[in-house]
């Protein structure tokens, strides 16, 4: 059933291993790039979105982090997304709680607290939009990055500390930009108690 639905969410013929994002969860718990792609098999290349992916789990894996199956398969639809056309989270409904008992309010608690563990544990940089197209993706782009901060800016302090950590990681010229936006206001021991607790 799940793969049915994975099949559904992006395309028609796709790896029944890596669902064409080039990607898939070892029984390890370590992300590797689809057989079919290192054996130089008819098969879609890992797209940009997949890189960053395979490079944030790859930081993980080498500091002992436990890669989550939800998480991942989250991020690894999200490869196939972009800001022109996100993925609807009606979608990741589908995909994450087909069978479960949960209402709206608990898949969407459940699926904001899974895309918040994506970008303040693995510091993947999980774009999201309200407005239409509204939806998820994960971002590649420093100028998509830079238009994602704007939207998230009135988020709580926290919030801001992981997009923060998250800029250091995926596009570090822009997280030097950010200190100045993001601090301003505060005192150093502020800042300093902040990024502790993280």
């Amino acid at each position: 059933m799940e793969n049915d639905i994975y099949k559904n969410l992006i395309s028609d013929g796709v790896c029944d291993r890596c669902f064409d994002s080039g990607l898939w969860l070892s029984p390890k718990s370590e992300v590797l790039i689809c057989p079919k792609v290192q054996m130089k098999q008819p098969h879609a290349e890992p797209n940009k979105a997949s890189l960053i992916l395979l490079k944030t789990a790859n930081r993980m894996f080498a500091n002992k982090k436990f890669i989550h199956a939800h998480e991942f398969e989250i991020a690894r639809v999200l490869t196939h997304f972009s800001t022109e056309m996100p993925c609807e989270r009606t979608k990741l409904f589908d995909l994450l709680f087909y069978d479960t008992n949960l209402d709206f309010k608990g898949k969407l608690r459940k699926l904001h607290g899974l895309i918040e563990n994506l970008r303040k544990v693995w510091l993947l940089p999980v774009g999201s939009r309200k407005d239409d197209p509204s939806g998820y993706w994960l971002i590649t782009e420093l100028a998509d990055y830079k238009e994602w901060v704007e939207r998230a800016k009135s988020a709580p302090i926290t919030q801001l500390t992981t997009i923060h950590r998250n800029a250091k990681f995926n596009f570090p010229e822009f997280a030097e930009q950010l200190e100045f936006e993001f601090w301003n206001d505060m005192e150093p021991e502020e800042i300093t108690s902040i990024d502790n607790k993280f």
